[in-house]
């Protein structure tokens, strides 16, 4: 069957990516008083407040949320996310056919240049796929079913799955195509270019990288042959200043001098609502907030215990002390705003008592565990406060610890070297929510991915495959809604918090759409025109 759109029914929001966790926010004490090199009062000039500095442009070898604020404007993928929706529809590829679920043939855009001037065609999709399967880092997991990927013809591409897989689109969605002549000429030692591309851009996007300074800026310029053409009141220049403190983010978009923040705004509303230059946009998310628990490392063993926790944790005093309000009770991992969320789960509730009930009956004493956080991520740390309390009314003592996200990946690799508890903001990277549950909690992402609480179920495995093999559209939501039960019943991680999104912009600026797949408020400049 042909397809050149498919839709997905939501609410509008945003959520953060897979990568949330790589520090929300930057630390409090670096320098705040960075200057931009691009004249910043030209209306068509636009400045964006990054926390901290992109360490590569790479679309395949993404670190960071600052490398996918540069990289969303620079690379283009063959499908793409309509703004506001999970809806997929033609980009690169102006159509595709999906005889099964293993197969998706794509037929590419005639007329798209590459910065170098280089045609886009189907070789070029095939490097850059080929390329995103030599890695192994953020991007891997949207690859890692492709079996084979190859040119059918000048303009064709056919990509076949190890096994079906009925949401690949989205995949497809996340992988920016590159330039195969740009790679080669700034190639080192078979690095496929990694090195020079780190601070170097050749896409088909509406945007190119022409100036990087380290910890200072990156300038992004419009690309005048841009496949989709420019009209007067667009946006010419993008300058994205590190500005690492939150509040003098907050300050510098009230006083005109950035146009908008990478960070989420739940504090300060009051004073930027009263401000006629500032617009400020509220949504939903499609992120959920959890403690995972290391299920193979006493006392998380114990089921009762896991539940015991679960109901003493005050998920009212999170909403309201943390977020300000802005934000939800999960009924479940699943955020509400997916369509395949199961709504006959609850909102968790605190019940003090019955979390002293089940300590009781669990046969745990008093005992002592330990909860690791991503440094930077202020949400976390007072959430695990929180929990920290909460947890000493029913005998557990909570020793919390702050670390580099490097270190907190590494230790939670098994359950031997993994604390007892891990903090994690997790948000969809996809709008397949077989691929959000089966990132989080297939057995064959324990120790790996963020299947942190080291879950492993073969029922719930197969109903996760069963899901990705149907294209059968109600079948696979009631697979996924027996999936998200069954995470429930187990009582496999603490769902802390689904935030909303609140995000604020100069209002100079028309144009832009809360997206529910954008990557920590990052933004599609091109969509922006200049309202003179």
């Amino acid at each position: 069957m042909k397809k050149n759109i498919i839709r997905r029914t939501m609410v509008l929001g945003m959520a953060l990516t897979l990568l949330c966790s790589l520090c929300a926010c930057g630390s409090k004490d670096a320098k705040s008083d960075q200057k931009s090199k691009v004249d910043t009062s030209d209306d068509k000039t636009f400045v964006a407040a990054l926390a901290f500095m992109p360490d590569s442009i790479d679309p395949t070898n993404l670190m960071n949320a600052a490398d996918m604020h540069a990289t969303r404007n620079c690379y283009e993928p063959l499908v793409e996310e309509v703004r506001g929706t999970t809806d997929l529809e033609p980009w690169l590829a102006e159509e595709w056919e999906i005889p099964d679920a293993k197969t998706y043939i794509f037929h590419i855009r005639d007329g798209v240049k590459f910065y170098d001037g280089t045609n886009l065609d189907a070789e070029a999709v095939v490097y850059t796929f080929e390329r995103a399967m030599a890695f192994v880092n953020s991007v891997s997991s949207c690859v890692e079913e492709i079996e084979t990927v190859e040119a059918t013809d000048d303009m064709t591409v056919k990509i076949t799955l190890k096994a079906e897989n009925s949401g690949f689109l989205y995949n497809v969605a996340k992988i920016g195509i590159i330039s195969p002549e740009f790679c080669k000429k700034h190639e080192e030692d078979g690095d496929w270019a990694q090195k020079y591309l780190k601070k170097h851009s050749c896409g088909t996007g509406a945007y190119q990288v022409t100036d990087y300074v380290d910890d200072q800026y990156v300038t992004l310029s419009k690309f005048d042959d841009y496949w989709q053409g420019w009209k007067e009141n667009q946006i010419d220049v993008v300058q994205t200043l590190i500005v690492k403190d939150n509040a003098t983010q907050i300050q510098m978009l009230n006083s005109g001098e950035v146009d908008k923040l990478q960070i989420p705004l739940t504090e300060n509303l009051d004073m930027l609502e009263k401000n006629p230059k500032i617009q400020i946009l509220k949504g939903g998310s499609l992120q959920t907030n959890i403690f995972t628990f290391n299920m193979q490392k006493a006392p998380f063993d114990n089921p009762k215990v896991r539940q015991a926790v679960s109901y003493a944790f005050d998920y009212e005093g999170v909403k309201n002390n943390v977020y300000n309000g802005q934000a939800t009770v999960p009924s479940g991992f699943m955020p509400a705003n997916f369509a395949e969320h199961n709504e006959n789960i609850p909102e968790q509730k605190q019940d003090i008592e019955k979390a002293k009930q089940l300590m009781k009956e669990s046969g745990v004493g008093s005992c002592e565990i330990k909860v690791h956080l991503c440094e930077g991520s202020d949400d976390q740390v007072q959430m695990a406060q929180i929990l920290q309390a909460n947890l000493a009314e029913i005998g557990i003592t909570v020793k919390i610890e702050i670390m580099p996200w490097t270190s907190l990946v590494e230790e939670n690799t098994s359950p031997e070297t993994a604390p007892e508890m891990s903090a994690l903001n997790m948000g969809a990277f996809t709008g397949d929510a077989a691929f959000f549950l089966k990132q989080n909690f297939h057995s064959i992402n324990s120790g790996g991915s963020y299947n942190w609480s080291f879950y492993e179920k073969p029922e719930f495995d197969k109903l996760l495959n069963d899901a990705a093999a149907t294209v059968d559209t109600d079948k696979k939501t009631e697979l996924l809604k027996q999936a998200q039960q069954m995470l429930v019943d187990d009582c496999v991680a603490v769902f802390a918090a689904s935030p909303n999104t609140v995000e604020a912009i100069n209002n100079t600026y028309k144009g832009y759409v809360l997206h529910p797949l954008d990557y920590f408020y990052s933004i599609r400049f091109y969509q922006l025109t200049v309202d003179k």
